[in-house]
């Protein structure tokens, strides 16, 4: 039951910081200097495909389109066996947080070395109330290597993890490992402050962009106040480049900015990550990641016109793909509309410009309109545009 409520308070902790990935470290890089090679396609098929899917006139249809955005109670933090030894701080601002304790994977002379697992019995934790080693001093709740990775092996491989006790309150407290491990090794601590109100939150107006546009993260703190200058936000590519995001003050709080003029080539379904580190003047960290899809401008539509039962589209094609229409037509019902159907067509385009027309296969299309029109890749699985 307890590695159950553990497993679960982890599960939860990384929905405002995504799991990072200790396997290979991420390398800056400019630009200008490097070529990503020629992404794979998700699918070729040359074969023209029409249909219509007919909505209830009841259903409440979203139409437009949706920001992201992300909530996070957590930070980690990458040290060394050293520090570990000497000792890592820590700082909370509620009660029973969740430490998770994890090797980090680095290239010793072209191999990867994973240091040694630190499990609780390894861990001494110093706070107002004294020092207790993590496995014998009554935590409630604690779980080894073996435990995790049995539970969830995809996720917590070599991780050990233990909740503060309750009785030892929330403040600073002092992580360190009695077990021998080398000076160079290297090691993520992640700390997920469940019961604090201090949470750091990113969101953006849309939820997809293209290279040339320029990407915009709204940055909030809740239930605290930023330290001066302890901001700092990076944009990282699936292949791991690092692009550091300029921050300043606007209209809505802080913002993180970022031109996309670097190459945006990835494989189908990709994302890029946005990763914030701040810190309150209370000296309590949080750090933030927020999932984005950023893809290459393949294609765009010119212009379009709804007549007579007839979508026509024209489409600019900038790299040859297998593309998709969505149309999504309501019923005019005096001054209300009525969701009626969602037209579907796809095909391959070569580059250049193409014009479409589809047919919205209903018997009478009188008192049809059109509210909303998407182009969307399906060679790269990306949304290009919605109209």
């Amino acid at each position: 039951m307890k590695l159950t409520t553990l497993t679960l308070l982890i599960a939860t902790s990384l929905s405002g910081s995504l799991m990072a990935d200790t396997s290979k470290k991420a390398i800056p890089t400019k630009a200008t200097t490097h070529k990503v090679s020629a992404p794979s396609m998700a699918n070729k098929s040359t074969e023209a495909v029409s249909f219509t899917q007919q909505l209830d006139p009841d259903l409440d249809v979203a139409l437009g389109v949706k920001g992201l955005s992300v909530v996070s109670k957590s930070y980690y933090q990458e040290v060394s066996g050293r520090e570990l030894k000497q000792g890592v701080s820590l700082n909370t601002a509620g009660t029973a947080a969740v430490i998770r304790v994890t090797p980090v994977k680095t290239l010793v002379q072209g191999k990867a070395i994973t240091p040694a697992v630190i499990e609780p019995d390894d861990l001494e934790l110093t706070g107002a109330s004294g020092n207790f080693n993590v496995n014998k001093s009554g935590m409630a709740i604690k779980a080894n290597s073996d435990q995790l990775s049995n539970t969830h092996p995809g996720i917590f491989k070599n991780t050990a993890a233990f909740v503060i006790d309750e009785g030892m309150g929330k403040g600073n407290f002092a992580l360190k490992t009695n077990r021998g491990v080398a000076d160079n090794d290297r090691y993520l601590i992640h700390v997920f402050d469940k019961n604090s109100d201090v949470n750091l939150s990113l969101k953006t107006d849309r939820p997809a962009f293209a290279d040339q546009d320029t990407l915009v993260v709204s940055v909030n703190l809740a239930g605290a106040s930023f330290k001066t200058g302890s901001n700092n936000a990076t944009l990282i590519s699936p292949d791991g480049r690092q692009f550091p995001m300029s921050l300043a003050n606007g209209k809505q709080g802080v913002e993180a900015k970022i031109a996309l003029t670097m190459d945006t080539s990835r494989e189908p379904g990709e994302l890029w990550k946005v990763v914030l580190n701040s810190e309150s003047k209370e000296g309590i960290p949080r750090t933030a990641e927020l999932a984005v899809d950023i893809h290459q401008k393949t294609a765009s539509i010119s212009n379009h016109k709804f007549a007579k039962g007839n979508l026509s589209v024209t489409i600019n094609v900038n790299e040859a793909g297998r593309y998709e229409l969505r149309g999504w037509m309501f019923s005019q019902l005096g001054k209300r509309t009525e969701p009626k159907a969602v037209q579907y067509y796809a095909k391959w385009f070569e580059p250049g410009q193409h014009q479409i027309n589809i047919p919205i296969g209903a018997k009478n299309a009188t008192g049809i309109v059109l509210k909303q029109l998407q182009l969307l890749d399906q060679s790269r699985l990306a949304v290009l545009e919605t109209q």
